[in-house]
């Protein structure tokens, strides 16, 4: 495993250190933003348990120009928060950064056995955790039941029927799912589930490879969906795409759990239409999961209230009484890291929008199937952008493998301009 030592070798260079903790009031309430759906109701339920250690929300925006771009500049002023929500995607880059506590010494091992494994891998960071898990959400698809019934479509469990199903729909004028050029972190799922890497650690030094065979295996089956214009194209969020969504001219979406309540809220005149299943396989005998985004929650290193900060981050992920208040306001589908609040999700999570299905049962399979391998570079923001730049490129005659090519080419100079040691695979 890289060497702490090593990772951190760039903080020197990039330290946002802050020059105001020393005045900050210790006994204060804890200061938390978070872009999380059903966040003020979990703050409400601690508030109310724990009158003497009240915590006050910011609700921030999500994404590279809305939270984090805030918590890069409150860190570089000295006035950060306690607490942050947080992508395990954008992980690295503030533990670089000098901007989250190294909690280690902090997860108890309580802690570290409830939420297990594979949800630890995305809050570690050269072998120190950086932050505390909340979920751990494997890739879904949500498809229109009445639309695939009216056109005699079964329901897809490979990516060679889904194919088929693509075929099928688009011969009448329907769209199986989209593709949207700015959602790296979906296209990232499919790389996990071939076994794709794009980063990984050896010795002392990382490597970079965005066209190894998992990658590349993603990129040329999403790459000819595309050639037979079989896939609507279209940015993620756009009113385009939740148009064609409403108006059943896409059939499907695919997402993670914490998709599942947002395309509900999204897609008004849904109810009892839409279903959920697992997302297709490669190989069924051998079956393996991606996921798209996870979150975590992480103790800011400028906290002076970091014990209970560790106190409210674990009762967030560990608690029935959190994750019930966070799914009683609708809006969140959250399946927890924690598998013993699996059971309180599935009483809050409201299924009338999927026809009365039972959402926790077929995620719990599914979270069996997620693996720890991955590992999130440590400047996904600009990574991203590189991504993305690629593909919006589509429409003009860019591929998808040449967009991961471009990406990598511009991922090297980046990192080592940190003063990391990387090479390519």
């Amino acid at each position: 495993m890289i060497s702490r030592r090593s990772l951190l070798a760039a903080i020197g260079l990039t330290l946002l250190a802050g020059c105001s903790s020393s005045t900050k009031d210790p006994n204060g309430p804890l200061k938390f933003w978070s872009s999380l759906r059903g966040t003020n109701t979990v703050v409400d339920a601690w508030n109310a348990l724990n009158p003497r250690e009240p915590v006050v929300l910011e609700t921030v925006t999500s994404g590279f120009a809305g939270g984090n771009a805030k918590l890069s500049n409150a860190a570089r002023a000295g006035n950060a928060p306690d607490v942050v929500s947080m992508a395990d995607a954008d992980l690295p880059m503030f533990a670089l950064d000098g901007v989250t506590a190294d909690l280690t010494d902090l997860v108890s091992a309580r802690l570290r056995a409830e939420l297990g494994e594979v949800a630890w891998s995305g809050a570690t960071f050269g072998g120190r955790v950086y932050g505390v898990p909340l979920d751990l959400p494997p890739l879904l698809m949500l498809y229109r039941e009445d639309v695939l019934r009216e056109h005699g479509v079964d329901v897809p469990t490979t990516w060679d029927e889904f194919r088929e199903a693509a075929r099928a729909l688009k011969a009448r004028n329907i769209y199986l799912t989209a593709f949207h050029p700015n959602g790296y972190n979906l296209f990232a799922a499919h790389v996990m589930q071939t076994g794709g890497r794009w980063f990984g650690v050896d010795g002392d030094s990382w490597v970079v490879n965005f066209t190894d065979a998992g990658s590349l295996k993603a990129a040329e089956y999403w790459q000819g969906l595309l050639d037979e214009q079989l896939l609507f194209l279209a940015p993620g969020s756009s009113q385009e795409w939740l148009a064609a969504l409403a108006e059943g001219r896409v059939a499907s979406h695919l997402v993670s759990t914490w998709g599942v309540a947002a395309l509900a809220s999204s897609v008004p005149g849904g109810t009892g239409k839409w279903r959920i299943a697992a997302a297709p396989q490669w190989d069924p005998a051998k079956p393996s999961i991606g996921r798209d985004g996870a979150s975590l929650h992480v103790i800011t290193a400028e906290s002076v209230k970091k014990e209970r900060a560790m106190r409210f981050v674990e009762w967030m992920s560990t608690s029935p009484e959190a994750i019930t208040a966070r799914l009683s306001s609708g809006r969140s589908s959250l399946l927890p890291a924690a598998p013993k609040l699996w059971d309180a999700a599935a009483k809050q999570f409201k299924t009338t929008f999927y026809g009365g299905q039972d959402l926790y049962g077929l995620a719990a399979e599914q979270y069996e199937l997620q693996h720890g391998g991955w590992m999130w570079g440590p400047r996904m923001q600009s990574t991203a952008t590189s991504i993305h730049h690629g593909l919006a490129r589509i429409p003009y005659g860019t591929t998808i493998a040449q967009a991961l090519r471009d990406a990598e080419a511009e991922t090297l100079p980046d990192m080592r301009s940190l003063g990391l040691s990387v090479r390519r695979s």
